[in-house]
Parts: structure tokens; sequence; C-alpha cells
């Protein structure tokens, strides 16, 4: 069975812990703008975005996308950007919108930082 959204940011954002302090950080202030983001620039505009950077917390970034598409949507790579059908990248940037609120949140709780560590 396929764990729910909460479920897998909780998954994904303690993956990160095992990071360094630098890269925890790093992700959890990149996950905060990412809904922002999706909104002005899209799907595939935001994975261009973070797939030119050479950060390593836009690298985890994209791994989430990755992971997460595949599984709920069955697209192999997204970072592939390849041609869908509009009906699934809007099902696709939902999915992902939905997603990131859940990974705010435990990156919230669960990575330290200035505003709760």
């Amino acid at each position: 069975m396929m764990p729910s959204l909460n479920d897998w940011a909780k998954q994904r954002v303690t993956s990160i812990l095992d990071k360094s302090e630098k890269v925890q950080k790093s992700y959890k202030s990149e996950i905060k703008g990412l809904g922002s983001m999706l909104l002005q620039n899209g799907l595939y505009g935001t994975i261009a975005y973070y797939k030119v950077r050479e950060k390593d917390s836009s690298k985890e970034i994209l791994a989430d996308l990755r992971i997460l598409l595949s599984e709920r949507m069955e697209i192999a790579d997204v970072t592939k950007m390849n041609p869908v059908n509009d009906l699934d990248y809007i099902k696709a940037q939902t999915i992902v919108l939905e997603a990131v609120k859940w990974l705010r949140r435990y990156a919230d709780i669960l990575i330290e930082g200035e505003d709760n560590g």
C-alpha cells in the first residue's frame, strides 16, 4: 500500500537528517519557498530552476519530486521534463503542491534552525 503524503513527507525529511547541517538548513529554507515557486513558475519551470543549481539541497528536492511522482503517477523521472498531456501535468503539479505542505511542516518540526532550535 502506498504511504499517505503525510507519511511520505515525514520519511523524506527524516532522510535529510542524515545529511550535513548545511544541507539540512538549506533544504528547510528551500522547502519553505517551494510552494510559491511552483505556483509562479509551474512544475517544469521549478524543476528547471533546481536542475541548474549545484546545491546538495536542490538535488534532494529534485529527488523528492522524482520519487513522489514515480510512486503517485508512474512518471518514471519527472526531472527529465518529458512532454505529458495537460491533465497529467496539472494533476502532477497538484500532487506536488500538496506534498510540499507536508514537507514544509516536517522540515519545521524535525530540522533544527534559527526559528525552532
